[in-house]
């Protein structure tokens, strides 16, 4: 009788098993798909797998532990756009080109960028690294979402009371966006929808009677808008740095140095910068008086510039104890 019973058993048709669906989906198109479906937002993990130290420490630390896995397929579709540099690996990377395009997109410039975004690929919240392991991480995400979430509701709000302004109100509707710019992190995402609404202020009051135009571009310059005009304006309105606009130009010209003559040329800015007085940024004249230093220090060869810069630096860098080491040993000629 058990001998029939394991026959049958055997005998019965085998029912195909539908493969697991991949923890971490490597193709954005298929993601936004699946969220769609789920209806479900998604998180963007960008990533360099096989070169990026902070990548690698977020993965062992974070995503491949049950903890965070749980709780985080629970609200978003996981993707992993890879830019691997070993060949064996950019074989597995579904799709490089759309992954390269995404990040023009996104405008992510370092690795990890991990985005929070709905399945009509809006992004509300960004982050990378952070320490403290899964549940640490799967806290930071539900913060930065629901604030990410509060800063577009208030963005939206305040971009459609400037849409139905009458000509009248056009200047205080303005106004009103550029205060909800500068109410915005430097890095949130929401800044984006509201960037071009503020532009708008430097033709509305092109000749600065109200105000709107300095307010404008102090904004734009804190959102790292770039633009030649832009800057050419902000020397105009702010020649001497009382308000802090020249600065934040020069931390703009800084931040594109691609060659030697741009080096030469950005430290002469910071230069006739510091000439006019303090700069009044702290984080700004970190950087600016920081750039000077090591610039001269390994390219200008100008010893006695890199000293004075790297002395100008260095009370801003206290609480970096390896960047106040180094501004020192310049300071002291090692």
């Amino acid at each position: 009788m058990l001998r029939w019973i394991m026959l049958c058993a055997l005998a019965l048709p085998l029912v195909a098993q539908e493969p697991a669906a991949p923890v971490w989906v490597g193709d954005f198109d298929k993601a936004v798909e699946m969220a769609k479906a789920a209806k479900k937002d998604l998180l963007v993990d960008f990533t360099g797998s096989d070169w990026c130290g902070w990548c690698v420490k977020l993965e062992k630390e974070v995503f491949s532990h049950e903890a965070f896995l749980k709780a985080a397929q629970a609200k978003y579709i996981l993707v992993a756009l890879d830019f691997p540099q070993a060949e064996e690996i950019k074989a597995k990377v579904p799709n490089p080109k759309r992954n390269e395009e995404l990040q023009k997109k996104y405008e992510v410039r370092g690795f990890p960028s991990i985005l929070l975004m709905d399945a009509q690929g809006d992004v509300y919240a960004q982050t990378g690294y952070q320490p403290g392991g899964p549940e640490a991480y799967v806290k930071h995400l539900d913060e930065i979402s629901t604030k990410g979430r509060a800063a577009i509701t208030a963005v939206a709000a305040v971009l459609a009371e400037a849409t139905k302004a009458e000509p009248g109100q056009k200047a205080a509707a303005l106004s009103k966006v550029i205060d909800a710019l500068l109410a915005l992190d430097a890095d949130s995402p929401a800044a984006a929808k509201l960037i071009p609404v503020v532009k708008e202020a430097l033709t509305v009051d092109a000749d600065n009677k109200r105000g709107l135009k300095l307010k404008a571009l102090k904004a734009l310059l804190k959102f790292g808008q770039s633009d030649a005009a832009l800057c050419a304006a902000a020397k105009e309105l702010d020649p001497k740095n009382e308000h802090g606009l020249l600065e934040q130009c020069v931390v703009v010209q800084s931040n594109q140095v691609d060659s030697e003559e741009a080096v030469k040329a950005a430290f002469q800015a910071i230069e006739a910068l510091d000439a006019l007085g303090p700069v009044k940024d702290k984080e700004a004249a970190l950087q600016l008086y920081t750039n000077a230093a090591f610039w001269n220090q390994r390219f200008l060869k100008d010893d006695a510039a890199a000293k004075k810069f790297a002395a100008k630096a260095l009370p801003f860098a206290k609480d970096n104890e390896g960047l106040s080491k180094a501004l020192q040993e310049i300071i002291d000629g090692k």
